[in-house]
């Protein structure tokens, strides 16, 4: 990609539906975090530029950043991340493997408390792609190991619980267990910061007596807070 396709797909993005602020891509093509900008509204389904953002995303991967910059920090772990989940969809399994390991190691080369990456998730995108990569097992001891390394910290809201024990939940439902499924969730909501009025929706979720484990567990998550707007202490 060279700066005039740069500026083309700026105009594909601008020319929607909901366009940003065009001042999100002043500094143009040579700035790596306006390249990571346009690949995030490429990758959304109004735009369906998918493989233009994987190459904008992979163009920012070995770029250097200022680690003692908390914003700076997120922007490429969010980066990566999207890139792994892109990837991911188009069954680059390899890939989405690698780069979501990249987004873990800057994550948590740093003790900052970030304003929307949350450690746990990005674990549970890994384990995601290892389990489509037929690697199920392995994933569940990782979420395992997390929960052991975690579940003693005497923190209240803490995202690698949550999110180790929602894996575990999914896979009880593939398995069509629907006792453990449901007991995995109340463990991981726990270690969520729920507030009162999402209980009555929840708890209704949870008392569904159908078999459909995987239907009662998608009930469960339309019914729980989005995990970007509330408080997490880990």
């Amino acid at each position: 990609m060279n700066h005039n396709d740069f500026h083309q797909l700026i105009h594909v993005v601008l020319d929607g539906k909901n366009p940003p602020p065009a001042a999100i891509f002043a500094k143009g093509f040579d700035d790596w975090h306006c390249r990571a900008r346009l690949a995030h509204f490429l990758a959304m389904p109004e735009y369906d530029r998918k493989d233009e953002s994987v190459e904008l995303f992979r163009s920012i991967v070995e770029t250097d950043i200022d680690e003692e910059n908390a914003e700076e920090v997120e922007e490429k772990v969010f980066a990566l991340q999207k890139l792994s989940l892109v990837e991911r969809e188009q069954e680059h399994f390899d890939m989405s493997l690698q780069h979501i390991g990249l987004a873990i190691e800057l994550a948590e080369s740093t003790d900052f408390l970030y304003k929307f990456i949350l450690r746990g998730e990005l674990w549970a995108d890994r384990w995601t792609t290892m389990h489509c990569m037929g690697q199920g097992h392995e994933a569940e001891h990782e979420a395992d190991e997390r929960i052991a390394v975690y579940e003693d910290i005497p923190v209240p809201h803490n995202s690698y619980l949550y999110y180790g024990y929602r894996f575990k939940a999914q896979l009880a439902a593939e398995r069509e267990v629907p006792l453990v499924a449901k007991d995995y969730m109340h463990m991981a909501l726990k270690f969520m910061d729920v507030p009162n009025d999402y209980r009555a929706a929840l708890n209704e979720a949870f008392n569904q007596q159908h078999e459909n484990v995987a239907w009662i567990l998608n009930c469960i998550d339309h019914a729980t807070p989005n995990p970007d707007q509330i408080h997490w202490d880990i």
